[in-house]
């Protein structure tokens, strides 16, 4: 490919995580493997940040270069309640406007909602702004089951872990599977997960002191059996109604969706350590048949066990 170059935006306050990722992903990865991207950061605020406990960056503040690259990394944004400038703004929407590619880490999709270029898109960021997104940019199509979303030219992914499964996705489709999986192994993870996969399943864990936590524990080492909340409340030496109640009041859901969660979770378990066979990790994760683990597994983690193993890379 002919040289890709891209501008990693940093400001006042950035996450240290995802700024460095980016540049390290980017950037320094290039000094050890060509052809690769010709990285540069620019600077939303003055030419020199102070980053962290007696340490800085110095940066070009010049914005226009924003408009000359293929690919602008938004990584994360100082604060939910900061208003971009207008200079960054439109230096963003006319990048955009030239045909580079706009990319953000977690909360950096705040930064591209603001530019007005999400109205009417997909989107996705940490599960945990949620609430103050939508409120905010009600014309986003905000999923925050999804690790990452490409749609037009603009790119957002969730948390910080997310960010690189975002940034390997990209590496894939411009250098491709092979050189992808080399930076994959570099960075020691996973070499892809799929953008459709959910950013968590809810799984409380039980609390030391509840009534409940034993019981659970329990639960949890006998996913293979079959567990009713009728035998749970027995064991907690509870009635069947108090014990549904306690449960919701403790957990925030019915111990049906917590069992079910339990199961998912071992389920993915098995895939990530074991090569044991899809059937068999149905029956010991307590689903009755292999099409069971699989519809649920498609409705909590976005993808099959199949592909979700494939995506590892580390079982057959």
């Amino acid at each position: 490919m002919n040289t890709h170059k891209v501008a990693i935006c940093a400001y006042k306050g950035l996450s240290m995580l995802e700024f460095g990722a980016a540049v390290e992903i980017f950037a320094s990865y290039g000094k050890h493997f060509q052809p690769w991207y010709q990285a540069q950061i620019v600077s939303v605020d003055e030419d020199y940040l102070p980053i962290a406990e007696g340490t800085g960056l110095s940066a070009n503040t010049d914005l226009s270069v924003l408009s000359q690259v293929d690919t602008v990394v938004i990584p994360g944004w100082t604060s939910l309640q900061r208003e971009a400038d207008n200079e960054l703004i439109h230096a963003l929407q006319q990048a955009h406007s030239n045909g580079a590619r706009l990319v953000s880490f977690c909360s950096g999709a705040f930064i591209l909602a603001q530019t007005g270029l999400l109205n009417g898109r997909s989107a996705t960021t940490h599960w945990r702004y949620a609430e103050a997104f939508n409120q905010r940019f009600p014309l986003v199509a905000l999923d925050v089951n999804r690790l990452y979303v490409h749609e037009d030219n603009l790119h957002t992914s969730a948390g910080s872990a997310a960010c690189i499964d975002l940034s390997l996705d990209l590496i894939r489709q411009d250098f491709g599977i092979e050189t992808a999986n080399t930076v994959a192994k570099r960075l020691v993870v996973s070499g892809h997960r799929a953008g459709g996969q959910q950013q968590f399943i809810q799984l409380p864990v039980p609390k030391p002191r509840s009534e409940l936590g034993q019981v659970l524990d329990w639960a949890l080492e006998n996913l293979d059996k079959k567990i009713t909340t009728d035998e749970l409340a027995e064991r907690a030496c509870l009635t069947r109604r108090t014990f549904d109640r306690r449960f919701r009041q403790n957990y925030g859901m019915s111990v049906k969706q917590w069992l079910l969660n339990a199961r998912v979770e071992h389920a993915k378990y098995l895939l990530e350590t074991t090569a044991t066979p899809i059937e068999t990790i149905a029956s010991l994760s307590g689903f009755s048949t292999s099409l069971s683990l699989r519809n649920h597994f498609d409705h909590f983690v976005g993808i099959s066990p199949g592909k979700y193993r494939k995506s590892l890379g580390t079982c057959a």
